[in-house]
């Protein structure tokens, strides 16, 4: 494979300019072709047989050559949305206007398929560099070329078992290297995600994210304010369930993406290390979650982050006289619009933030009928870990924690005692969270 450099710095980045195509047959790799899924195989083989080239692309191959195991499994085909549809019928839905994909149904299961990208003629709109629109359809080795990674850049023949490799991104998965293909500068300006994309890789599947991409990351991490909030929202949760979050923290603070995220969030870690603490605890939380392979939510993680700023606000509406139920929801609200510039969170997960928030307030009564309907919320589990986490960072909660902990085995006759009883101290409950 040929490859164009530039030296600088005593460093050397790829700039694939000219790609060669290198194929590794099935005796030269080791990916497990028995677990790439049936549906994925059958649609590939219904658009070859309907004259089209069509391959198993991008995270399936990477994952499979990592000894993952992907849920997801993307394809790629020289066929056009439309003509995908034709082969397909009442299974497939076209989606997208900025790149428009085709969805098949089949199973339980959609699987996206892409047509090939091409250059930069026809159905392409760039304003100030960033793609706007994306519908320019080529061959597949110039659709390599507008992949972003090296490692994201591989094409599957199921029928031959062969991987077509245009980039070096089998080189790349060997030696732990992540790779953007190009020139850096140009694009994270015509996709400014990347730079998200480039720390949840490195954090998930652990490619090694070099000093030069950090430079050009942190150089170019303002183009991710031109994004529209409700795609960073999707991609922060996909790095705070990426396995690794605890890792990828550290990272975006390192090259100054967190601030751009969540710039309240970022201020206040920075001079509060207890408020650091909580995050570290919480991320660290949700990825044994992960690898136990329990659920997780984006709503707890979103909790978390947000709730740095949420404290500071409620206690300044306490202090102003407010009681503490209208003060809760005041500062909830006040957090979600301070927040709306930079994420658009869905008004769902705005909800169950405000509730697992607002049982915090109600943790505080361990008395009385209120405790039967705080232990029946729905959000009760989110809510109920929420305040562990917090108990880790604050001792003064260790009341708390232990009598709900402990009523959730209880029997209905020991909680009635408990709550009932008459050597229950009725104490008077302050505003402070």
């Amino acid at each position: 494979m040929r490859h164009y450099t530039t030296k600088g710095n005593g460093t050397e980045q790829k700039n694939l300019m000219d790609p060669q195509l290198t194929q590794y047959k099935a005796n030269q790799h080791q990916l497990p072709h028995k677990e790439i899924a049936g549906h994925a195989k059958k649609i590939i083989d219904m658009l070859i047989q309907a004259g089209f080239d069509a391959y198993l692309v991008g995270g399936a191959v990477r994952d499979l050559l990592l000894g993952l195991h992907p849920k997801d499994f993307d394809i790629a085909t020289n066929a056009t949305p439309e003509q995908i549809k034709s082969v397909f019928r009442n299974k497939c839905r076209l989606i997208g206007r900025r790149f428009r994909l085709a969805h098949v149904y089949m199973g339980n299961a959609i699987y996206e398929i892409a047509t090939f990208r091409g250059g930069s003629s026809g159905d392409l709109l760039l304003k100030k560099g960033q793609i706007i629109r994306d519908n320019v359809f080529g061959a597949v080795d110039e659709d390599a070329l507008r992949r972003d990674f090296s490692c994201n850049a591989l094409y599957y023949d199921i029928n031959s078992q062969t991987i077509l490799d245009y980039t070096g991104g089998v080189k790349d998965i060997q030696q732990g290297q992540l790779k953007l293909i190009g020139n850096p500068d140009s694009r994270f300006t015509e996709d400014p995600v990347r730079m998200l994309r480039a720390v949840r890789f490195h954090s998930k599947l652990g490619l090694h994210l070099s000093d030069e991409l950090k430079k050009s990351i942190i150089k170019n991490r303002n183009n991710l304010k031109n994004v529209p909030t409700a795609r960073l929202f999707d991609e922060a949760i996909k790095m705070f369930h990426c396995g690794n979050m605890l890792h990828a923290f550290d990272v975006l603070i390192e090259v100054q993406l967190f601030e751009i995220l969540f710039p309240a969030a970022d201020r206040i870690i920075e001079k509060d290390k207890k408020m650091k603490s909580l995050l570290y605890h919480a991320f660290k939380n949700t990825d044994q979650r992960l690898k136990n392979n329990q659920s997780v939510t984006p709503v707890f993680l979103t909790a978390c982050v947000l709730w740095l700023e949420f404290l500071l606000a409620y206690q300044h509406i306490i202090n102003k006289g407010k009681n503490p139920h209208d003060a809760l929801h005041t500062a909830t609200t006040l957090v979600m619009e301070q927040q709306r510039p930079y994420l658009a969170i869905p008004k769902a997960i705005q909800n169950g933030i405000r509730q697992i928030w607002l049982l915090q307030l109600r943790f505080k009564k361990m008395s009385g009928k209120p405790v039967y309907s705080t232990l029946h919320h729905p959000r009760f589990r989110a809510a109920y870990d929420f305040l562990l986490l917090r108990g880790q960072i604050k001792t003064d909660l260790s009341h708390q924690t232990e009598f709900w902990t402990n009523i959730q085995t209880m029997s209905p006759e020991g909680i009635k005692s408990m709550i009932f009883g008459k050597h229950i101290k009725h104490k008077k409950t302050t505003p402070e969270l």
